[in-house]
């Protein structure tokens, strides 16, 4: 079973996340920040990050910058309202293939999931 660590501030977005993905059958995980998603990593290894850019604490370009630098080769799926050709670049500057603007349809999400998976 793939275990999928879900970062996002929002509760409602990290419930709406965790239903979805366990009712495909994924393990999952949360975190409200950047920060805490990296400890809930180190502590337990995932096989998918899907964070939310836009974060207190610790955003998610900080937390993708992190995994980096610690060599920690996990997928990274994001997910933000903030979606700019800009922001774009930013993450494909950082190896990250997989983004989603919000909103965005569930199956949209699973399939991206399925495919970061099977990479």
């Amino acid at each position: 079973m793939n275990h999928i660590l879900v970062v996002d501030d929002e509760e409602n977005m990290r419930n709406a996340l965790t239903f979805l993905l366990e009712a495909e059958g994924y393990r999952v995980t949360t975190a409200e920040s950047g920060r805490r998603a990296l400890q809930k990593v180190l502590e337990e290894p995932v096989d998918l990050v899907i964070t939310d850019i836009v974060m207190p604490d610790m955003d998610g370009l900080e937390l993708i910058d992190e995994l980096r630098r610690l060599a920690l080769e996990v997928p990274v799926l994001v997910i933000t309202a903030y979606g700019s050709e800009r922001m774009k670049q930013e993450l494909k500057r950082r190896g990250i293939a997989g983004y989603l603007s919000k909103p965005f349809e569930g199956e949209e999400l699973l399939a991206r999931v399925a495919a970061l998976l099977n990479e």
